[in-house]
């Protein structure tokens, strides 16, 4: 009975809030995490930034590390962000590499897998969002301006 509780117990990483760095439409931060009990492992970070509708880019990867004894690795098996499913890959390298996911708030990176032994994973998330140019502030004055003067030609 031992044995099968065994089965059942998993390596789970959560992560205090993640403070992403920039400004201006772009932030950026780097995360990670190591196991190393042989177990499943459900990881969850958390990363803030201004919160702007943007969209997310980035990576997590591992390799197989042939440093001590027979080859440890992790396999992945689940990502997502905010609900919205990444792509996983499995391998000599394991993770994955996903562009122009939708987020907005809070953001939630969960991934989930197994590792074979003592193996680290690595990855950026970058959040681009969009930030109207100087430019558009001066056409929606001179717009407002072009407003003003017709009603004011009404009144007239």
């Amino acid at each position: 009975m031992v044995a099968a509780a065994g089965g059942a117990m998993a390596n789970d990483y959560t992560s205090p809030v993640i403070a992403m760095t920039g400004g201006a439409g772009s932030w950026s931060t780097a995360f990670g995490t190591t196991h190393s009990d042989g177990l499943a492992f459900t990881d969850t970070f958390k990363f803030s930034y201004d919160g702007s509708p943007g969209t997310a880019q980035g990576f997590f990867a591992n390799f197989v590390n042939f440093d001590a004894g027979p080859p440890t690795m992790l396999n992945f098996s689940w990502a997502d962000i905010n609900g919205t499913s990444l792509p996983v890959f499995n391998g000599f390298s394991s993770g994955s590499v996903f562009f122009s996911v939708p987020v907005s708030g809070l953001i939630t990176l969960t991934i989930k897998g197994t590792d074979t032994g003592t193996a680290s994973y690595g990855g950026t998330l970058d959040i681009k969002s969009a930030v109207p140019e100087p430019a558009t502030y001066g056409m929606l004055l001179g717009g407002l301006a072009l407003m003003g003067l017709a009603a004011r030609r009404r009144r007239s």
